[in-house]
This record gives structure tokens, sequence and C-alpha cells, in this order.
């Protein structure tokens, strides 16, 4: 039986979604408290893989399971056997062929950016608090240079195969709500570092640092050393949705 399910979760206090030797991760709370309520080891398969720091509200994970324990009891006792900052939202049934990273058309991300004087104290953790306003027009004309077919070369890791960097942008919107800056990404896949680089570039445009067009010219430039810009804290960044 294959089974998706949705999780929502506060990355603070996690090395990020891969299980690996050394740090707490999601995926390896989650793999226990399958063990603990199956008795068997489950190969997960998540939307994406956030970094160390960063939120999800709307990861998803797939995996097989031999179908002893319907879904719904199986959403109730991995809730039961996870630790308070993750979440199963939602989990059941879905055809062989489904998988949550190859069959998802569209991750949508979002990054909060806090620019009032005073720190948070609420929201410390889920944004980046930075100091002086933030000019949010400007930086919504900078991120429509994002949209479409690039290499992504200037904004991603060094890490990523050079062959592999291209991906499409459906969109890139910078909205205000108050004293919260929020940038949202929407995009077939997102190369590891890309988002938190684009939100570090449009930082600088909104202090006023940069203008508008430099995002566009270190994006066509296809030279990670072009960016020059500080690369945006894991703590804003949140995964929303996925899209299938």
């Amino acid at each position: 039986m294959n089974i998706k399910v949705v999780l929502e979760y506060d990355g603070s206090g996690f090395a990020g979604w891969q299980q690996q030797a050394h740090g707490r991760t999601v995926e390896a709370e989650l793999k226990r408290a399958l063990r603990e309520v199956t008795g068997q080891e489950h190969k997960v398969y998540a939307a994406g893989r956030t970094d160390a720091g960063a939120h999800a509200e709307g990861q998803v994970v797939s995996f097989q399971t031999d179908g002893r324990i319907s879904p719904h009891r199986l959403v109730a006792a991995l809730n039961a056997r996870l630790p308070a900052d993750v979440a199963v939202l939602s989990g059941g049934e879905v055809p062989d062929e489904f998988h949550a990273r190859y069959s998802a058309r569209w991750r949508r991300y979002r990054y909060r950016y806090l620019d009032r004087p005073s720190r948070p104290a609420l929201e410390r953790g889920r944004c980046w608090h930075v100091r002086g306003t933030l000019d949010a027009a400007a930086m919504s004309v900078a991120a429509k240079a994002l949209v479409g077919k690039h290499d992504w070369t200037s904004y991603c890791s060094a890490s990523e195969p050079p062959d592999a960097r291209v991906r499409e942008m459906r969109s890139a919107r910078v909205v205000r709500r108050g004293d919260v800056v929020e940038l949202e990404l929407v995009a077939e896949g997102f190369l590891r570092g890309l988002a938190r680089s684009i939100a570090g570039a449009l930082a600088e445009v909104g202090r006023g640092r940069r203008p508008p067009e430099w995002v566009g010219e270190v994006l066509t430039a296809q030279d990670r050393r072009k960016a020059a810009a500080k690369t945006a804290p894991a703590g804003g960044l949140t995964l929303m949705e996925v899209i299938y």
C-alpha cells in the first residue's frame, strides 16, 4: 500500500529534513515513529529536503507499507509518537505510481522578513529580522526577473551538478503585510540554497544597496561569485505547499 502524508514542522530544532549520521532530522523522527507503529523499517520520500532551521506547513512524504493499519489510524498513531515540533496533518492511500518527489509539479516556498525596529519574541526563528525599512516595491520589481526557465548557477550551491541547474520559476512575488515582507516563490524544483540565496539578494535591493535590475543581472551572469549577497537565514523559510 502506497501512503501519502502531509507534515508540518518547526525546523528550529532540526538539522534539516534528510537523515544524517549526526544531528536530529525530521526524516529520522518520522522513520522512528513508523517503526514504533508498524514494527518495520520504511524508506520514505519527501517532496523537498528542507534546510537546517527551515520549516514546513505542507511537506509531502510517501512510503510503502503492508496495509495492516488503515491510513486514518496510521495518522493518529504517528502523531501520538512524533515529537511536539512535527505533526501529520493528513494521510491516505495513493496509487502505486505516486512519488512525493518525482510526481510533484510545483513547490511553493515563503520567505518572511521582519523590518520593525524591535527584535521578534513570538516570531523568533520564523523570520529574518532586518534592521531598517525594506523597500518592498523595489523587491517586487526585482523579483520579476526570476520568473521563467533559467540556469540558476548564480543562486544555487556550487555542490549542485552543473548540468542540472535549469529549473522553471512559475512565480515570484513580494508583498508587505504590516511589519512583515513576504517573498513567495513557486517553482518546479528548488536547488540547494536557491530560495535563501534569492531572499538574500532581494534583501540587498530592499535595503537600497542594489538597484532592482541587479537581481536579473546576477541571474544572467550564471556565476555564483556575482551574487555577493548574504544568504538569508534558514528560519525565515517555509515550504508551504507541494502541487501535483
